[in-house]
């Protein structure tokens, strides 16, 4: 595989399918010794990935009634 341009590379299909990279999967790239690690990206409940962003001094987009509603599981 080559990298584009833009920094893009191709996951080939089999790879993504046995690994559980589905399409919007978020992951996580860690600095290895010999390379580059690519993994998935645990999923948290709603309230902790704010509560997290909010942790690491992150920006929330969005209305006030949205969060609401994204922190109550109504998103």
């Amino acid at each position: 595989m080559k990298v584009t341009d833009k920094g893009q590379v191709t996951i080939p299909s089999p790879m993504r399918k046995k690994h559980g990279f589905l399409a919007h999967t978020e992951v996580a790239f860690v600095d290895q010794p010999n390379g580059v690690l690519v993994t998935r990206v645990p999923k948290l409940p709603r309230g902790k990935q704010v509560l997290s962003t909010l942790m690491r001094g992150g920006v929330i987009k969005g209305r006030t009634k949205d969060l609401l509603r994204m922190t109550r599981g109504d998103a």
